[in-house]
């Protein structure tokens, strides 16, 4: 399979703006172990919990989920079941993939419609997180969702043509299995390598790479 430089530089590309976004979802993450740990000490000694403690740790889950699926996609860490696609011939199992890609992302794109309407009601009636008086308001969360259904179907829509343009081996994210891939033996001694933990083996791969995309320049 003919791989385009182009099309590898706008991978990288995709990639490093999921991987941001992963970030924040991951500094969500730490936050509710703060959150959940001082509200915990809080209640314990001093008899107090935090204010509205329980809800940010209840919203703050929304950018863990939605800010990291974009690039779980592009990385290829979704869960695959090949069992029954390992035995199709490569065009059906490419075909399979393709309208699989297609699927997911307009479902993305009516999802995020939706909760974009969502966003803009609970914006204009003031919803907010409970009743109390400090609640906080809840429509940029609903902008999360909405940012997060966007992400993923950017994703599925580079998913569809980095499979036609980068050969499997040469895409960013964790590699494929060559089973479901059907990749060359070359890169499956490296999948052998890098599962015994020989990360020399690795180094030497992409140094390869490298060296392929000067001669292709």
């Amino acid at each position: 399979m003919k791989t385009h430089v182009w099309a590898e530089k706008i991978d990288r590309i995709v990639f490093k703006i999921m991987y941001g976004f992963s970030l924040a979802a991951g500094l969500a993450l730490v936050l509710i172990a703060i959150l959940s740990t001082a509200d915990s000490l809080g209640t314990t000694i001093f008899s107090k919990s935090l204010p509205n403690g329980t809800d940010w740790v209840a919203y703050l889950n929304i950018p863990v989920v939605f800010l990291s699926m974009g690039f779980i996609q592009v990385e290829r860490g979704n869960t695959v079941v090949d069992l029954l696609s390992n035995n199709f011939p490569k065009g059906l199992r490419k075909a399979v993939k393709v309208f699989g890609y297609l699927l997911g992302m307009a479902m993305c794109v009516f999802l995020c419609k939706c909760e974009f309407s969502l966003m803009m009601d609970k914006l204009t009636s003031g919803t907010r997180s409970s009743s109390a008086a400090n609640a906080f308001a809840v429509w940029p969360f609903a902008a999360v969702i909405a940012i997060g259904y966007l992400l993923v179907a950017l994703a599925f829509l580079w998913s569809l043509f980095r499979e036609f343009l980068i050969a499997p081996e040469r895409r960013m994210g964790a590699l494929p299995q060559p089973a479901a891939e059907g990749l060359t033996e070359e890169t499956e001694m490296i999948h052998q390598a890098i599962a015994g933990g020989d990360t020399a083996g690795k180094a030497q791969y992409q140094t390869g790479t490298k060296k392929q995309e000067k001669e292709e320049h």
